[in-house]
């Protein structure tokens, strides 16, 4: 296979004529040649916000500089601040209060270095914020949380908790998470309960699949809980589960949350919770933007009996929260028979705003109350999925590479957070899906190596919704 490269941007259906109209006038040059259709807006002007993204995270440990790079920002009008939280001593501007602010090179690309003294290797959280030339926030030094004003004045913000050696961690969903445990007789919230990073309470199967348990050992309830190491901010959260819900115990709670440990906004908590919560209670699941006390501020609904696959999702927006739960997995307009709940929450002044929130989901005993049947518990969760505000950006498809012998490379410059359905044509007229991808960066590698017996081979990558 050659080097050809068609470019069509944006594809439109009338390209189709014009391709096959190539193909005869080209023979077997174009039969030879491994044709990519950029279908996208080539420029970046349509894109609804700026983003910053972390694109070298130094391990923990390490003295190298922090690095990454801004999309869709005059790299003249902006800066970024960058800080590190190392316990016990809270967080501090890097790289220091006379240099608070890193320039952004006209490439986009940034770089910081963030182990300017003390013990700043040993810094467990790094937060990134896009701000612009005006930024006059004081310096942060100590501070146990970063201060609301600096989210206030950030235009994108890339937060991340690299791994460090005294917890476990999981890969679910394509992103990591780490695991809480209580050390010795120490309880942990929510309960109090105690809890547990075995591998006999949280593990992953080999299709992916997270699974979590609550277990009595040595006559000790453990239970479970994840917490993803990125801030995912405004969007849309939705989990998938593989178990049924609507028969946990009284005691037992499913938690899927966004939880800060900052106080400010009641610590950026919004919940979908499954619980009965008491006996007699016929719902058994809830939407909660916090604090749940006040009027209007949590809904309680039904999960149908014996439904095992369900889809519970809250989309965030900065003035407004709703909340959907569907059979079966994530429809973007569902059938009305498929919806089980919704619930908008458009109290404005109460939603809160973005900051340092992770992701959290938990399988827990209510007061630390051991369920009333005795028996531990396993419940399945099939996915997590975040998906960013706005009208997705289609892909482009780009850095070909197709030797005679393959395999084919190439790759899709995308929106991160955003999954991609990578297909493959041999006649631009039916399209065979290939693979999911997770743009967890805005440029994904891609191989395709199944191409004994092709002699021309067409890629489109479709954003999901």
């Amino acid at each position: 296979m050659g080097d050809c490269v068609l470019l069509a941007c944006p594809f439109k259906p009338e390209l189709l004529s014009l391709l096959m109209t190539a193909r005869r006038k080209l023979g077997n040059v174009i039969v030879q040649c491994a044709v990519v259709l950029f279908l996208a807006n080539c420029s970046c002007e349509s894109r609804a916000v700026p983003k910053i993204l972390i694109t070298n995270l130094p391990a923990y440990g390490s003295s190298d500089n922090l690095a990454g790079v801004v999309l869709c920002a005059d790299p003249a009008a902006f800066r970024v601040a960058v800080f590190i939280d190392v316990p016990p001593y809270g967080w501090y501007s890097k790289p220091t209060c006379a240099q608070a602010l890193t320039p952004i090179q006209p490439d986009g690309s940034w770089s910081a270095d963030i182990t300017t003294g003390g013990a700043d290797t040993n810094a467990t959280r790094i937060a990134a914020l896009l701000v612009s030339t005006n930024y006059s926030q004081p310096c942060v030094l100590g501070e146990p949380f970063l201060p609301t004003n600096v989210f206030s004045e950030a235009i994108a913000s890339a937060i991340v908790t690299r791994e460090y050696p005294s917890v476990r961690w999981i890969n679910v969903s394509g992103y990591d998470w780490w695991l809480k445990a209580s050390s010795g007789t120490n309880q942990l919230g929510p309960g109090p309960n105690y809890f547990s990073d075995s591998t006999n309470n949280v593990w992953t199967d080999a299709q992916g699949w997270l699974h979590m348990r609550i277990t009595n050992r040595s006559n000790q309830w453990q239970c479970a809980e994840i917490v993803s190491a990125r801030t995912f901010g405004y969007g849309s959260y939705r989990f998938e589960l593989g178990s049924r819900v609507d028969n946990l115990n009284t005691n037992i709670v499913l938690g899927l949350f966004t939880w800060s440990d900052d106080p400010a906004y009641t610590y950026r908590e919004i919940d979908v919770e499954c619980s009965r919560g008491f006996a007699a209670d016929t719902n058994n699941a809830q939407f909660t933007v916090q604090p749940y006390y006040l009027s209007g501020h949590y809904a309680r609904y039904r999960v149908p009996t014996g439904l095992i696959d369900s889809t519970h999702l809250f989309t965030w927006q900065s003035n407004l929260v709703t909340f959907q739960s569907q059979g079966g997995s994530y429809s973007p307009n569902p059938n009305p028979t498929n919806v089980i709940s919704t619930w908008v929450f458009a109290n404005a002044s109460a939603v809160p705003q973005t900051g340092d929130e992770n992701v959290h989901i938990n399988l827990w005993l209510l007061f630390g109350h051991p369920p009333t049947d005795g028996k531990e518990v396993e419940l399945v969760i099939k996915s997590f999925q975040f998906v960013p505000l706005g009208s997705p950006q289609p892909a482009l498809l780009t850095n070909l590479s197709a030797p005679p012998n393959g395999p084919v490379q190439f790759t899709i410059n995308g929106e991160p957070d955003r999954r991609y359905q990578v297909q493959a044509s041999a006649n631009l007229l039916d399209w065979q899906d290939l693979t999911t991808v997770l743009a967890t960066n805005n440029l994904v590698p891609f191989q395709d190596d199944n191409l004994a017996g092709l002699n021309q081979r067409f890629f489109r990558a479709v954003t999901l919704p």
